[in-house]
């Protein structure tokens, strides 16, 4: 199974993709890239004058619901925003990647699954309609903060070990079709379906879209307290084994590693606390999904709540 470093890679391929330097229109800039037997990359941008990442992502939410995308959570960091925009009416589903730069580049990508097929010219049309629709200045950051408010803030209350249940269930189901790809085939003399990279990456990319850039608060057990040596970061492994029966008795902690993992690194400013946790001790921390993998997910910037 692949990696989760390739997972991101992987996922993250469309994004790399930028226009040309004297390319002054979405359509002048659109991209088709690759062979299409292994599902082609299509990627366009264009540049807004006076937009702010935080309108972009949020006109690109309001835009991409209109067309029938589910957005994802969206992540600033350096100042460029990412935001997935998905479409579960295909099989695998399609997971658009879009870019905001703070210079107001704004960028779209798709990366087609193998043995999907899409016209460029349609998949063209489609971007460049989404993109013609933004608007830079003060009030489209005002119309766009004032429409987006309430979802690009909302923070999900949660349990660590039911979250751990729901989210490692999500992935279970997603994935199960690439999982038991082949499973019979392997006890048989002979070559049998068996489940490629592409397979794997199509099939888990709609998760990646789905849960990266979500905050969640999170209460729970801590399972390890730990720190890099290296890089100084600050780490918490939730305790996500269940509880069961009406005495809500949990699983042994020795088996927390069999379940859906749920990790938080903690803010820089967040030392002080971080000294005074131990394994065993109670948490509520709050902080924004960075990477989700077959095993587990990863929060960043984690803050104590109340």
């Amino acid at each position: 199974m692949a990696s989760s470093g390739r997972i991101a890679a992987l996922a993250a391929a469309a994004l790399m993709l930028q226009g040309a330097a004297e390319a002054t229109t979405c359509e002048e800039n659109f991209q088709t890239v690759g062979d299409a037997r292994n599902g082609l990359l299509f990627a366009t941008s264009v540049i807004v004058a006076d937009l702010k990442v935080a309108s972009g992502l949020a006109q690109l939410r309001t835009i991409a619901r209109a067309a029938g995308y589910e957005p994802g959570g969206d992540m600033v960091q350096a100042g460029i925003g990412e935001l997935s925009l998905l479409q579960t009416s295909n099989r695998p589903p399609l997971v658009i990647r879009a870019t905001v730069a703070s210079g107001g580049e704004v960028s779209l990508g798709l990366k087609l699954a193998q043995g999907q097929r899409a016209r460029p010219e349609d998949v063209r049309e489609e971007f460049c309609s989404m993109l013609g629709k933004l608007r830079g200045g003060r009030a489209a950051d005002a119309l766009a903060a004032a429409e987006d408010a309430d979802r690009a803030n909302a923070v999900v209350d949660a349990r660590a070990e039911a979250l751990s249940a729901e989210v490692g269930n999500d992935v279970k189901s997603t994935l199960k079709p690439v999982a038991s790809k082949g499973n019979f085939s392997r006890w048989l003399i002979g070559t049998g379906p068996v489940a490629t990279d592409a397979d794997f990456n199509a099939a888990f990319a709609p998760i990646r879209a789905k849960y990266v850039g979500r905050k969640y608060r999170i209460d729970g057990q801590i399972y390890t307290v730990s720190r890099n040596d290296v890089t100084g970061e600050m780490d918490i492994n939730y305790l996500v084994t269940p509880t069961r029966g009406l005495a809500r008795i949990r699983q042994e902690a020795q088996y927390n590693n069999l379940n859906f993992q749920i990790k938080c690194v903690l803010a820089k400013d967040q030392a002080k606390l971080f000294a005074t946790l131990s394994n065993g001790d109670f948490v509520k921390l709050a902080g924004q999904v960075t990477n989700i993998y077959p095993g587990g997910m990863q929060l960043e910037q984690c803050r104590q709540s109340q």
